[in-house]
């Protein structure tokens, strides 16, 4: 059985979710400069609605170089640490860089499930010190993980609709 039918059975059982993740390599190159210190990515995959994002972990290969410093923030265009508590730094090579997910609640921030209603793009926020054109190296694999609450694969199973 594959993981993503476990996925699937673990959706239509009574936990009702299961764990997923979007994930992709970038490179420096891949974000777009906007004028100012930050350069911004959209993930190509996005995060179903009715999920719940945990948090994130980053895999920096080559470090984001040329300038004194580099962090990256995860989350949206409305939030852009909403899936980063803090930034992670991608100025050296690192593995495991850890986040939890950042939601507000009562005016409060601090690390907990932000929930996903509608499907949602992830956006990516790397900050130099002064400049992003002065970036000139970087990669990285960046996973946001979630718990999906709707099963995203479809499987004909013989014995569907048959109870």
């Amino acid at each position: 059985m594959s993981i993503k039918n476990v996925n699937l059975e673990l959706e239509r059982s009574g936990v009702g979710m299961s764990f997923r993740k979007v994930a992709q390599w970038v490179a420096y190159s891949d974000f777009t400069d906007g004028g100012s210190t930050a350069g911004t990515l959209n993930l190509t995959e996005t995060i179903p609605a009715g999920s719940f994002v945990l948090g994130t972990k980053v895999t920096v290969t080559t470090g984001f170089t040329g300038d004194t410093s580099c962090t990256l923030d995860i989350g949206t265009s409305s939030d852009p640490d909403n899936y980063s508590y803090t930034t992670h730094n991608i100025y050296t090579a690192a593995t495991n860089l850890l986040e939890a997910a950042d939601q507000v609640q009562g005016g409060a921030t601090g690390g907990g499930l932000v929930p996903v209603t509608s499907a949602t793009t992830v956006q990516l926020t790397a900050t130099g010190s002064s400049d992003w054109g002065k970036v000139t190296a970087g990669r990285a694999f960046v996973e946001v993980f979630y718990l999906s609450t709707n099963p995203e694969l479809e499987v004909d199973y013989p014995y569907r609709n048959k109870y």
